[in-house]
């Protein structure tokens, strides 16, 4: 009895194992939908601090003109701007990739999750909103984001970055009606060290508003209007200790 007993758990036991061993991944949190940014013009006053410059990212702040702004010209505004301008977006998730759609300028960005790199030679060809690579930590999506045209600017306020601006994004689930993005900006050529801050997004209501058309260069009658404009002329750089 104590050998049949003992054959029969270990039969059980070869069955189970590999029921267990398929036991499937936890699903990623459902990050699909509207969403509404959270509008930030200057990321420097969300910062709490000018970021930290190098010698020249300081000079290219002091001396930036305003009406060079790149959308004023209807060129697309970057990964960083488009998501803390006034216009919602549509996220669209599927397994091996995430999409935003997006009301500012009718623009795309895509983020492949199938475990792509970037392409080797993805800096001869840089593209306003960048090419970008993602994956799950946990519950959070991180986006990977190289080869930003640096034409683009990172708020409205004109901070610029240069051609080895990388971008690291957080998109964390905080509720079924908010998500956080964190997102941390490195380029050697204008800051002196990698720096971060963090922003919601929050459930926009498609029953009682919708995504609206934005074509740039309809009847775009400001650009010949535009004056030089120089707000910072008076910045003290004062390098990090």
């Amino acid at each position: 009895m104590t050998r049949r007993f003992i054959g029969r758990a270990m039969v059980l036991a070869l069955f189970a194992f590999p029921a267990m061993a398929q036991t499937p991944a936890k699903a990623p949190p459902i990050l699909a939908g509207t969403w509404r940014n959270q509008y930030t013009p200057n990321l420097a006053e969300a910062l709490g601090k000018e970021p930290p410059y190098t010698a020249y990212g300081a000079e290219r702040w002091r001396t930036v003109d305003t009406s060079k702004d790149p959308t004023g010209f209807c060129l697309p505004p970057g990964p960083s701007r488009i998501f803390t301008a006034p216009f919602p977006f549509i996220l669209m998730q599927q397994g091996d990739m995430i999409s935003f759609l997006f009301e500012y300028q009718t623009l795309w960005r895509v983020v492949y999750m199938d475990g792509r790199p970037h392409p080797a030679d993805i800096a001869d060809y840089p593209d306003f909103m960048g090419h970008s690579v993602g994956k799950w930590d946990g519950e959070t999506l991180v986006v990977d984001t190289v080869a930003i045209n640096e034409r683009s600017w990172l708020d409205t306020a004109g901070h610029e970055h240069s051609a080895k601006l990388h971008l690291t994004e957080r998109i964390k689930k905080i509720s079924e009606d908010k998500l956080e993005w964190t997102v941390t900006f490195d380029d050697p050529v204008f800051f002196t060290k990698p720096w971060s801050l963090s922003r919601s997004f929050t459930r926009f209501d498609d029953s009682k508003d919708r995504i609206m058309p934005y074509t740039c260069t309809e009847n775009n009658r400001d650009v010949e209007h535009l004056k030089p404009n120089q707000p910072n002329l008076s910045y003290k750089y004062e390098p990090e200790k």
